[in-house]
């Protein structure tokens, strides 16, 4: 599995730089596609579909803060002068993992790509590995509890539903939900309550006629641009793109 990286930089020498010079199957990356601004590197990503925007700051048209506001990546990197170092704090919320002072120092730089890499690679893992919990017919009062809350989540997705929840509707502690629930399949709670309504968000998109932001509420998503960066990371594609009628392989 490689990751692909767009790179968005004004400065030729910089953005030729970390392209070429980068060992990026050091990382299992790969670079899609360099941009000269903010503008060429929002149409590139849209095009592009990468899974990490490296991108400077200060660009002419559109500076790389405004761009990611845009596209909403699944994670990004930014290159910063000191005097923006703030700025850059505060786009965390914008899918920045990470943001590296200019002149850029090779190993600090890698470093930091190598975080983002590893963490969206288990990420990927996570979700391919995702399976429905059936459990057996005639298992363990473990067993039994586990499949209690699978229930639970699968009669209860479009709410705002919690661990606490689940392990009250259980009638057992919530500490031990967590740890057997974990035990048993291979997820958090949390996480497989994601990947469940993102399944059901999937089916849902087969009928074209539906709103994308209705199908997100419906499914427990309240948050569009939280919506839209999951759907991208289990998918591989945005919401809107699947809708029309591109299809993954099956993860």
């Amino acid at each position: 599995m490689k990751l692909k990286v767009l790179v968005v930089e004004d400065e030729k020498l910089i953005r030729d730089e970390i392209c070429l010079t980068t060992p990026w199957d050091r990382f299992s990356c790969e670079v899609v596609g360099a941009a000269s601004n903010g503008l060429e590197g929002e149409d590139l990503f849209h095009r592009l579909q990468p899974d990490i925007v490296v991108t400077d700051i200060r660009m002419p048209g559109l500076s790389g803060i405004e761009m990611l506001k845009n596209i909403n990546p699944p994670a990004a990197l930014i290159l910063t002068g000191h005097s923006d170092f703030e700025y850059a704090r505060s786009a965390i919320k914008l899918g920045v993992k990470d943001y590296i002072l200019k002149p850029v120092d090779d190993k600090e730089f890698y470093d930091a790509l190598g975080r983002i890499s590893e963490k969206l690679i288990t990420s990927r893992r996570d979700i391919q590995s995702f399976r429905e919990y059936i459990g057996q017919p005639e298992g363990d009062k473990q067993d039994y509890y586990t499949r209690q809350a699978v229930e639970f989540i699968e009669a209860n997705y479009p709410r705002q539903i919690s661990l606490v929840d689940a392990a009250d509707y259980c009638g057992i502690s919530e500490s031990y939900l967590s740890r057997l629930f974990k035990e048993r399949t291979g997820s958090s709670f949390q996480v497989y309550l994601r990947h469940y309504r993102l399944k059901k968000a999937l089916e849902l998109m087969q009928d074209r006629n539906r709103r994308i932001n209705e199908i997100a509420r419906e499914t427990g998503f309240r948050d569009m641009s939280y919506f839209g960066s999951e759907f991208r990371k289990y998918a591989g594609m945005s919401p809107s793109e699947y809708q029309k009628g591109y299809r993954p392989e099956e993860p």
